[in-house]
């Protein structure tokens, strides 16, 4: 083959790479906005920091959808706050082939009881803080989840003892987070 024959065999690709990637769209946003609860609208989409992952688990109703436990850590006021993101995965990194499939938006909701933590030590059930009025002490998404978008939570809740180095934390549809460390 000759040196002309290879780059226009080779611009030949790029073009066809090129036409497959801008005929890919991203899916049409939904009419009705994603519920929430005490998320103001500027911060649902704001990007979410690279940070440590204390641990991650699979959305029991869809693999594609992964919560990773940020943040257990004691704070002013005897207060515990636990913080952790929502990830859709699906559509991102996974893919393989020329063409991409259809990114897949995921529907996650749950029960305000389910998120909690339990004191092993003192075999005690710890639920979210709420203040004077009765509203809840968090910031907690809950909706329809693009592919490859993600959410940030979080949630106080009354400290357990200072003996108690590890909890187990429950995050809704997710399994257990069993034997994570307190923070300072």
């Amino acid at each position: 083959m000759t040196a002309k024959r290879i780059v226009f065999v080779a611009a030949l690709l790029l073009c066809a790479a090129g036409l497959i990637a801008c005929s890919q769209q991203a899916p049409p946003q939904s009419a009705a906005p994603a519920q929430t609860a005490a998320v103001p609208p500027a911060t649902q989409s704001a990007p979410v920091a690279t940070q440590a992952i204390l641990a991650s688990a699979q959305y029991s109703a869809d693999p594609d959808l992964r919560c990773d436990l940020l943040e257990v850590k004691r704070v002013s006021g005897g207060a515990l706050r636990i913080r952790w993101r929502i990830v859709n995965t699906a559509g991102g990194q996974g893919q393989t082939g020329l063409v991409a499939g259809q990114p897949k938006s995921i529907y996650y909701t749950f029960d305000w009881g389910d998120i909690y933590y339990i004191d092993p030590a003192e075999n005690k059930k710890y639920n979210f803080l709420t203040d004077a009025e009765g509203n809840r002490i968090l910031e907690v998404w809950y909706g329809t989840l693009p592919a490859g978008e993600q959410r940030l939570n979080w949630a106080k809740f009354p400290a357990p003892p200072s003996t108690t180095a590890t909890i187990s934390v429950n995050i809704p549809n997710f399994a257990p987070f069993e034997d994570v460390p307190v923070a300072q």
